[in-house]
Parts: C-alpha cells; sequence; structure tokens
C-alpha cells in the first residue's frame, strides 16, 4: 500500500473526504510515518545484517564505533567473520578490571553497551582494520516522504497503520473530529496487529546491556 493509498484509506473511515479536509495530508504524513516506527518498536519487525549501518570499519588503536541511531537493539555480532560477544560494562568491569585502561590490543572479542550512548566500545582495541557485521533490529530506513513511497514493514500489515493515523486524527482535543471512543477503538486495532508499547526505558534497559539500570516497567 502507497502513502497515498493509506491516506484514501483514512479518509474514508474516518470520513474527511471533503475539502477542506480536516487532517490534511502533511499531517497525515507524519502520524504514517510515527505509525510505522511504533509498529517496528513494538513488534521488531525490522531485523537487518545487511545495511550499511550494519556492516561498519574498526581501524586501528579505535576505542568505540558509533551505532547508527536507527538501531533498536543488537541481536549478534561478528569480527572479520568470527562471533563477538556483546556484553554490558558491568559485565566488564567484572570479567577485565580496567578494560578501558589496558592497553590490550589484537583482535576485538568484546563489543560492550551501555558506557557511552550510541557508540560500542572495543576489546581488546583493534591492532588492524576490522570488519564489523552486526545483525539488528531496526526503525524504518527513511521516512515516507511522496505519494508513491511504500512501508518497509510487510504488506499485509500496511491498513493496520491506518488504525494508528485514524487513532492520532481521533485523539486531538482541539480538532473537529475529536471522538475519543473512535480514537480508543483504532488504538485496539493497531495493539491487536502490533502490541502494546514497551517504555522507552525497557528499551534502553535492553540496549545498554540489561544490567546496568533498574529492572525495567512491565
Amino acid at each position: 500500500m502507497t502513502l497515498e493509498e493509506m491516506i484514501l484509506l483514512y479518509r474514508a473511515q474516518a470520513d474527511d473526504k471533503a475539502e477542506p479536509y480536516l487532517a490534511d495530508d502533511e499531517l497525515l504524513m507524519l502520524y504514517a510515518n510515527e505509525g510505522q516506527t511504533e509498529a517496528c518498536r513494538r513488534a521488531e519487525l525490522l531485523r537487518d545484517s545487511a545495511s550499511p549501518m550494519c556492516v561498519l570499519t574498526a581501524a586501528p588503536g579505535d576505542e568505540v564505533i558509533v551505532v547508527d541511531a536507527r538501531i533498536v537493539r543488537i541481536l549478534r555480532a561478528k569480527v572479520n567473520g568470527r562471533d563477538v560477544g556483546i556484553v554490558s560494562g558491568e559485565y566488564m568491569d567484572a570479567m577485565a578490571p580496567n578494560w578501558q585502561d589496558d592497553g590490550a590490543t589484537g583482535a576485538p572479542t568484546h563489543l560492550i553497551e551501555g558506557v557511552n550512548t550510541g557508540k560500542l566500545h572495543l576489546w581488546p582495541r583493534p591492532d588492524a582494520p576490522y570488519t564489523v557485521r552486526l545483525t539488528v533490529q531496526r526503525l524504518p530506513l527513511k521516512p515516507l516522504m511522496s505519494e508513491a513511497d511504500k512501508p518497509e514493514i510487510r504488506p499485509e500489515l500496511h491498513a493496520a497503520l491506518v488504525d494508528w493515523m485514524a487513532h492520532r486524527v481521533f485523539s486531538q482535543q482541539d480538532g473537529e473530529l475529536y471522538n475519543p471512543g473512535k480514537a480508543s477503538l483504532h488504538l485496539s486495532r493497531f495493539e491487536s496487529e502490533f502490541g502494546t508499547r514497551a517504555s522507552g526505558r525497557n528499551e534502553a534497559w535492553i540496549r545498554n546491556g540489561l544490567s546496568v539500570m533498574a529492572q525495567p516497567i512491565a
């Protein structure tokens, strides 16, 4: 389903078909993108090991490599084709005290999460160029911008994104379409497809190595 088709389906469901529209195309485009991001966070729909964000180069002496912000969670990692551990800073502190300053070099055997946001620490530090390949859960690579654009998630799930769009429109308290009953109905439909939302705290708890902060909230 294209973005244009999603907007048409929303207008049919919301009876917002006459110009001037109560929710214009620009607003609906924002809600469509928001819906796809919500779906990917809730249902872990996009897994990837081939995109450029998943193939990184570590130069000799590099302490860290930068992780793309669209990566929600790293599922596994390889350095020059060999499996390496993805661990927390706390794990490393227990396993190799002073690991950040011990000067160890060689082929990295561990990638450490949760020490610096958006970065992975390498241990030991590379003694030569290495290729780091990640398998990740991620968000969409690019937003829906034009009428012909299609969501990156599977086609049979596209219609459920329209429920998110309708939920958001019917939730606008200062809008003429405000209707909390319909907003709740469309959210329920969306959640039946993609699940309920995990908190950002839960996601950070997983992303930062499971043990560097308090237990997540259910």
